[in-house]
């Protein structure tokens, strides 16, 4: 088996038997608006401000939601059910636009005194002693942790089909995949299970389940929010990433001004070449803008060249010793992955050369332009028994891991199942991007 051959069976994991469920109606996602779950971050802060709610009533009525929905839809590995009561109840005095909004975070972050699985064996009784970086920033926000959703062995796949801690469903159409590898993070959004959530984005995993459920998924720029605690595949790729249901609620997430304004930028162009070939019809009759078209840097064998080296050989760095001396916490694709021939130091050097070069090349191209717009997927979410292409799931959202950018995947209208408008804008311009993402949704 190639390289190449595992790292594609590694992103789709074989099918699940599973039964099938019907489609759902929005209505019966969708909550009423009595419900403290159907606020969003800024309609909820502001009654939490205003003392109309309290911490612990916005918590409970998200924990009542989890209780009744999370059984079928899977999305949490962990409900922290008593630690958030308690942390609702500490809290005194509103401090900001996160005090008090019950999130969840990625199994993949190290949460203090919670296991951390990363859906993974080798992690299933990893119980962290301090919180990941990202995990502290919104403790000290105030914000309220629910729980840890659950996400594809080691954040290494676009599905969420887990053989360990099982699939998370897609909660428009529980017979669909929810993406991954952030996928449980998306389905308890989309689900009203929490009013946000954390992922790791390292080749897609953020964008495509937020494609895939019908959310707002965000990756910024490289190194703008630090990994420190993330149980990491690939430190050249990864991202930390998050997961709401508006831009304006990513905007407080994230700490960016939620002013609705464009800050000049205007130069929007589509990305047809390699981005919009061979499009399923329902995310061709949604992607129907009319912008001018540019000519990305990048062809059939950019991933083979830029990607796969690097990604492979630093994911063996991370995991290939646990491999050889405990080869039954594997899954049989990982595993697969793992038999692969491992990437020589030349060869992953070569790798970083040649992203290096690309990098530039996509730096160049934003001197002419401000925004690039693209199909966040090609693909609506396959059915959870396939077929499953994830090579192709990953192929419009990897290329802006190698570039650094900021990428956003936003809903775009549809008759059926979701479809992701991704809009990517120039490394450090991750404020401009939502601003202007605020003006498609």
């Amino acid at each position: 088996m190639t390289r190449r051959e595992a790292l594609a069976l590694l992103l789709t994991t074989p099918f699940v038997a599973v039964p099938t469920r019907a489609v759902q109606d929005p209505s019966a996602v969708a909550l009423a608006k009595a419900d403290l779950t159907s606020l969003t971050i800024a309609e909820a802060g502001r009654r939490l401000a205003s003392r109309s709610i309290t911490p612990l009533q916005l918590t409970d009525a998200y924990l009542r939601r989890i209780a009744q929905a999370n059984k079928t839809i899977n999305a949490y590995v962990t409900v922290t059910a008593d630690l958030a009561r308690r942390e609702a109840k500490a809290l005194r005095d509103p401090k900001g636009p996160l005090w008090g909004i019950p999130i969840a975070h990625k199994d993949l972050f190290d949460t203090k005194g919670v296991r951390t699985t990363a859906g993974s064996l080798l992690f299933d009784q990893n119980v962290p002693g301090d919180n990941a970086a990202i995990v502290q920033h919104f403790e000290d926000a105030g914000a309220v942790m629910l729980g840890k959703t659950n996400t594809h062995e080691l954040g290494g796949g676009v599905t969420t089909i887990n053989p360990f801690y099982g699939t998370t469903r897609n909660p428009i159409d529980e017979s669909r995949i929810a993406g991954g590898s952030s996928g449980g993070s998306a389905a308890a959004v989309v689900a009203h299970l929490c009013a946000a959530a954390t992922g790791s984005d390292t080749g897609g995993s953020v964008r495509i389940p937020a494609a895939f459920c019908g959310c707002v998924g965000f990756k910024p720029t490289f190194g703008k929010f630090s990994t420190r605690g993330l149980i990491a595949a690939s430190p050249t790729f990864d991202h930390v990433g998050f997961l709401a249901r508006t831009v304006e609620d990513m905007q407080l997430l994230t700490g960016h001004t939620a002013d609705g304004g464009a800050s000049g930028f205007s130069r929007i162009v589509i990305a047809r070449k390699h981005f919009c070939e061979d499009l399923d019809s329902a995310v061709s009759a949604a992607f129907n803008f009319k912008f001018p078209e540019i000519d990305f840097p990048i062809d059939a064998k950019t991933m083979s060249r830029v990607f796969d080296p690097v990604f492979s050989f630093e994911m063996w760095s991370r995991f290939g010793a646990d491999w050889r001396t405990n080869p039954g916490s594997f899954s049989k694709p990982m595993a697969a992955f793992f038999a692969s021939p491992r990437p020589s130091i030349s060869q992953y050097e070569e790798g970083l050369a040649a992203l290096k070069e690309y990098q530039a090349a996509v730096d160049k191209l934003f001197d002419s332009v401000d925004v690039i717009i693209t199909p966040t997927v090609p693909v609506t979410a396959p059915p959870i028994t396939g077929p499953i292409d994830g090579m192709k799931i990953l192929r419009n959202t990897w290329p802006f891991n190698a570039a650094g950018t900021p990428a956003i995947s936003i809903p775009a209208r549809s008759a059926g199942l979701p479809v992701g408008l991704q809009l990517v804008a120039r490394r450090g311009q991750d404020e401009q991007l939502l601003q202007i993402a605020r003006r498609f949704f």
